[in-house]
């Protein structure tokens, strides 16, 4: 089963199986024998979605959530990371992009999202603290040499994506400079001219690996600043917007001001189709983006830019 255009979100929440918390608990699975079977691309997965907190995570910047796919038996090769900041840079929450981050997992990811389990917060205000984006990393990197975790050695540490929404893209887009890191998404964001929360337009030479940049639009207050940052980077990235989400409307299922969960899946495959090609080098999902018939140029209302990238890459 697959997350497509055609593909209701609101049945897509009913497909995926969210298990909580006692899940942390169970005992690691024994790992299947390889199968033989050609790769299925990412968007054609869909998994049952595990929700649980981060275990062994107390000397790290922040607390964070996890979602994994339930039956680690079912996926094929190890977890690529995708660490995941959140807009107004909270760092105790992580609820305002929750359903992002189930479909994701679902989809055959590991995503480690700052902010803690139980912590429904939506009015913290931060400033970026790249470092909560870092240690999310080094979360997955330890988890997946834990003795007793459930996730030991079926994670893909050397598959790792940063992304962030607003505030959080400009975490991850400092965090980009790590060399772990494989993948940057910045979602609604952009480094100011002026430095605005401590951090400048100059970092964008620091970037070695692929960068999406999605936005919503001149009514997106990150709009400018996403154009900006787009044409400053000289790695190889990719620019997708649609004027009809907004600074928001990608998250919240909002199409011009009126609710419209398909927005929000167009919005999801994205994501998916970008880790899909950076971290899992695939083919079709690469196509999505690059070459004058791509599959996300052909969707209503999007537009797409890409630069540096070589034949093949």
């Amino acid at each position: 089963m697959k997350l497509s255009l055609r593909f209701p979100l609101v049945t897509a929440f009913a497909t995926v199986l969210v298990v909580t918390a006692a899940s942390a608990l169970s005992s690691p699975p024994e790992p299947r024998s390889p199968s033989a079977a050609p790769r299925v691309a990412a968007i054609d997965t869909f998994h049952a979605v595990v929700r649980e907190p981060a275990r062994h995570a107390r000397d790290l910047a922040a607390e964070y959530t996890v979602y994994r796919p339930a039956d680690l038996r079912a996926v094929r090769g190890k977890l690529p990371v995708v660490v995941f900041g959140n807009g107004a840079c909270r760092h105790t929450s992580n609820h305002v992009l929750i359903g992002t981050h189930v479909l994701l997992a679902a989809h055959g990811f590991l995503v480690v999202s700052v902010g803690g389990f139980g912590n429904p917060t939506y009015d913290e205000k931060g400033t970026p603290v790249p470092e909560v984006l870092l240690d999310g990393i080094t979360w997955a990197e330890r988890e997946n040499r834990r003795a007793d975790s459930a996730l030991r050695h079926r994670i893909d540490t050397k598959r790792v994506a940063v992304a962030g929404n607003s505030c959080g893209g400009l975490e991850a887009l400092v965090a980009g400079a790590d060399p772990r890191v494989t993948s940057v998404l910045s979602l609604n964001s952009g480094f100011f001219a002026d430095g605005r929360y401590g951090y400048g337009r100059a970092e964008l030479a620091k970037l070695h690996a692929p960068v999406l940049f999605l936005d919503g639009g001149p009514t997106d207050q990150a709009h400018e600043n996403t154009i900006a940052n787009y044409d400053l980077v000289t790695v190889p990235a990719v620019r997708a917007s649609n004027p009809s989400a907004g600074h928001s409307g990608f998250w919240y299922g909002v199409r011009d001001g009126d609710t419209d969960a398909t927005i929000r899946e167009e919005a999801v495959t994205t994501l998916v189709q970008w880790l899909d090609f950076t971290l899992n080098g695939d083919r079709a999902a690469r196509a999505y983006f690059l070459g004058d018939a791509c599959g996300l140029c052909g969707v209503p209302g999007w537009s797409v830019s890409a630069k540096s990238f070589r034949a093949g890459e």
